[in-house]
């Protein structure tokens, strides 16, 4: 089998000539005009029945805490940080808000029009609203409203299918789940309204899970906090309110959990003020009943001093008293684990560090609950926060107990002073001393209980001043014109597909060819150039040989071949007879049609030729002559005839044929006898022009033991029939020179389907006009040219 490998490679490397493909399907140009046309008509009725989709679009500021001043101290820890703007994303789209969505506008049961090329969903503006919220998914059903009291029912269940009329709010049993229909209240019933409402029952996980699809939430860019939210949607006033609906929702939640940590610290500040208060009416009733029983009124002056004394230490015990009831509070708020809401501010905590601790620890509790809206108890984003809560309530239980250890150290100290002053005071008469420790015990209590009652009141101003942390930039706008179909995208792919399929199929189909299918073709394979063309014949021409003196474009062709045959011999050769040999790849690639014809031409110029019928395996030019066959080359080579003995003539003048004679056994023996030397030295002698016909050069050796007898050899290539790995049989034939003189004929050539010229070529020679499409790629050729 023949390599092929290098038959493409040499295709490749060949000359590209985009006229070439140009023309090669402008021959098809009605291919491209019919596709083109239908894909065009199956764009337009893809565009009618797509229903148009609108994106809406919002733009929403999350203010960002980082931007707020903080203290120094939180300033050089960094412990406050700021919010986690992809959180706020996921709660934006996480599935509670918008099942709270779905629920509130109703979008889990949609409403449509229907008409010839797509449904219409007609949201709001239909008259009927269906109750279905228990209902997963259903199949449609229709809705024919009759007044404003019932409505007819077109139901196609998996039990039953029916059309009843039914009242308005009436419960209807279904397949799928029970359903009622009510009337809205804003739209009355129409005499012209009698198109039926198609329902679909979507149900609120699906329509959730379209929401999740379909809502879009990202950052404007990376320099802002301002989040960029859009849905699409066939309505756009439905696409509005839903995202309206979504920032109402993420705006009432931010707001929620602020109050809910507000009233949290409400609550504890009351819990905290009522035992304050028994404890300092308590105290104050004590003082009361010990003046009115002892009678005591006023202290002495030296009394005064020691009293100022005390007082002075008493404050500074009642101070630390506070503090480490301060300090108790945070420690029963952490044992408790109810930090997620607590400020630091509220619990009258003044070490710094303590309240960077705390805060932080807050702020870690709202992360941990919003990531629990979003994620898994098992995430890493879930684990890291944990672990920094457990990390946090370390560092505040081992910050109190510094604190604790401090106090108590200060308040002992203090308490020893207080002892000396009180040994001092031994004098002072009992009733004082008494009467001074309960004004003592009445101090501390009223200064706790004055604490407590600022830290509410600063509560309650913060819990009316409660504002979100977002603020709507644009509300929900639709953008203008839809975004899907793209009717110049879709026209225009429909036009692209329209030309590129018939290209494709051309070019599959020519490539798909085995066969030489150009001149441009066999030239650059073989490496030779064509001698001559020759025009298929028409099938309506059955006789072999053609009228030479007429002037068809056929006869025109061998009449040039004739012409250039002058330069193909030698000046030494007038004296003798020419020989030429005409040869092929494989049988009815049109040998002995070019044999035959081109002899005839020659004994046109008067000039004597002989035919010699060398293809002794399968004769055909004999039967084209009319002559007989049984006497001829096999008989000469095997000694039973002389060289005049098998020259036969023929009907037309100066034109001779030796056949073949009988078909031998052995016709390559035969021919490498030697004789055959003898019979073509002869002839040449006898005969102006010696013309052989011979065997296939790829099927058989016969022709190649010939090579040497001949002058001019002629290797015949017929249009769409000779394979295309045979050219590099004829290139190996060149390069090797195993002929004197080789040139190709290309025979039988189809014009109308060749890639060179179009099929305005069986136009030559004719008075028949060219049509327009040829008339105008012929002046496009040209031009080019």
């Amino acid at each position: 089998m023949a390599d092929t490998s290098n038959d493409w490679n040499e295709d490749i490397e060949g000359d590209f000539n985009i006229l070439d493909v140009l023309f090669k399907f402008l021959r098809y140009w009605y291919l491209f005009i019919i596709t083109a046309a239908i894909a065009l008509g199956i764009a337009y009725v893809y565009l009618k029945k797509y229903t148009p989709i609108y994106r809406v679009t919002a733009e929403l500021l999350l203010k960002d805490e980082r931007t707020q001043p903080r203290n120094e101290v939180m300033k050089q820890f960094d412990m406050a940080g700021g919010r986690n703007i992809d959180n706020e994303i996921q709660v934006l789209k996480s599935r509670p808000i918008l099942e709270k969505v779905v629920r509130d506008l109703g979008i889990e049961v949609s409403y449509f029009h229907e008409s010839r090329t797509r449904d219409n969903e007609i949201y709001n503006s239909s008259s009927v609203k269906v109750d279905a919220t228990e209902i997963k998914s259903g199949s449609p059903f229709f809705i024919l409203p009759k007044n404003n009291k019932s409505y007819e029912l077109w139901l196609w269940g998996t039990d039953k299918n029916y059309v009843e009329t039914y009242d308005y709010g009436q419960k209807i049993i279904y397949s799928s789940g029970d359903f009622r229909v009510f009337k809205r209240d804003s739209i009355n019933f129409s005499e012209d309204d009698t198109k039926p409402i198609k329902v679909v029952l979507v149900g609120i996980d699906n329509a959730v899970n379209s929401l999740l699809t379909n809502v879009s939430i990202g950052l404007m860019n990376d320099r802002t906090s301002v989040l960029s939210l859009s849905v699409e949607d066939a309505v756009p006033q439905k696409g509005k309110d839903i995202l309206q609906k979504l920032l109402d929702e993420y705006a009432f939640n931010t707001l929620e959990d602020k109050n809910r940590e507000a009233t949290n610290t409400l609550r504890f500040i009351e819990e905290r003020l009522n035992i304050v208060t028994e404890e300092l009416g308590s105290v104050e009733q004590d003082v009361e009943q010990y003046r009115r029983q002892k009678g005591v009124t006023d202290l002495s002056a030296e009394a005064g001093l020691f009293l100022d004394r005390l007082q002075s230490n008493d404050r500074k015990i009642n101070e630390i008293d506070i503090n480490l009831n301060v300090l108790d509070c945070v420690d029963s708020v952490m044992k408790s684990n109810q930090t997620d809401n607590i400020h630091p501010s509220t619990l009258g905590v003044d070490d710094p560090i303590l309240s960077t601790y705390i805060i932080r620890l807050s702020k870690l509790h709202m992360e941990k609950t919003q990531l629990s809206q979003t994620v898994q108890e098992s995430n890493p984003l879930m684990e890291t926060t944990n672990s920094q809560i457990r990390n946090i309530k370390s560092a505040i239980r081992e910050n109190i107990n510094n604190q604790k250890s401090n106090l108590l150290v200060t308040k002992s100290s203090i308490s020893a002073l207080n002892n000396r002053i009180e040994s001092s005071m031994s004098m002072i008469p009992r009733k004082e001393r008494e009467f001074l420790d309960i004004k003592r015990q009445a101090g501390v209590k009223e200064s706790l209980y004055l604490l407590l009652l600022q830290k509410r009141e600063e509560t309650a101003l913060s819990y009316a001043s409660t504002i979100t942390d977002s603020r709507l930039v644009n509300p929900p706008y639709v953008n203008p014109g839809y975004i899907r179909p793209n009717k110049k995208q879709v026209y225009t792919y429909a036009l692209a597909i329209g030309l590129m399929l018939p290209a494709l199929l051309i070019f599959l189909k020519e490539s798909l060819k085995s066969t030489i299918q150009s001149k441009k073709e066999l030239e650059q394979k073989t490496g030779l150039k064509v001698f001559g063309e020759i025009n298929l014949q028409p099938q309506s021409v059955n006789n072999q040989i053609i009228d030479l003196t007429s002037r068809s474009f056929i006869s025109e062709q061998i009449r040039i071949i004739r012409s250039n045959l002058q330069y193909l011999f030698t000046t030494k050769q007038e004296d003798k007879g020419r020989v030429l040999l005409v040869t092929s790849s494989t049988a009815d690639e049109g040998k002995s049609f070019v044999t035959l014809n081109l002899a005839h031409s020659l004994t046109l110029l008067n000039k004597t030729v002989v035919i010699v019928g060398l293809d002794l395996r399968k004769p055909k030019i004999n039967e084209y002559l009319d002559v007989k066959n049984k006497v001829g080359i096999s008989t000469y080579l095997i000694g039973k005839a002389a060289e005049m003995d098998i020259v036969q003539e023929t009907k037309i003048p100066n034109l001779f044929i030796a056949p073949s004679g009988p078909i031998p056994p052995n016709p390559s023996e035969l021919i490498a006898n030697g004789r055959i030397e003898n019979l073509i030295d002869h002839y040449k002698k006898e005969m102006d022009y010696v013309v052989i016909d011979t065997s296939p050069m790829s099927l058989v050796t016969d022709t190649s033991l010939l090579a040497s007898l001949a002058d001019v050899t002629f290797y015949i290539v017929r249009h769409e029939v000779t394979p295309k790995h045979h050219t590099k049989f004829i290139k190996d034939l060149n390069q090797k020179g195993t002929f004197k003189s080789l040139h190709l004929i290309f025979n039988a050539i189809k014009y109308k389907n060749s890639v060179e010229y179009g099929y305005w070529y069986e136009y030559y020679g004719s008075s028949e006009k060219k049509p327009f499409i040829q008339r105008t790629t012929d002046k496009i050729r040209n031009w080019f040219r």
